[in-house]
């Protein structure tokens, strides 16, 4: 898989805004309702999977194509592979479409 570091930053800025948004939801449950234990174990539930991706994601090799980047573009250039892999790593620029920035509600 051919992504670029800066969209794993990003992944991985939006992988902490979550974790961070349902730890302040599990914090703010009620403890005498009904419900609180099923929500709470769902919430840390999803964390862990959100823990998982981080950790699958910091995991990726690193490597740096040189010879068809554009100049000042290095960075754009940067490729990462999962460690199964054993095909050779291609520079290519993706894009993705923008998306609007979702506003971070503060509890």
């Amino acid at each position: 898989m051919k992504v670029t570091v800066a969209h794993l930053y990003k992944k991985l800025e939006e992988l902490d805004r979550d974790v961070v948004e349902l730890k302040k939801l599990t914090d703010r449950l009620a403890t005498d309702r009904e419900y609180s234990p099923i929500l709470k174990e769902t919430f840390l539930s999803e964390m862990t999977k959100l823990e998982d991706q981080k950790s699958e994601i910091l995991g990726l090799r690193v490597e740096k194509a040189t010879a068809t980047s554009k100049p000042g573009k290095s960075n754009a250039a940067v490729m990462a592979q999962t460690p199964n892999e054993k095909t050779k790593l291609e520079p290519q620029v993706l894009e993705e479409p923008k998306k609007p920035e979702r506003p971070v509600r503060k509890y």
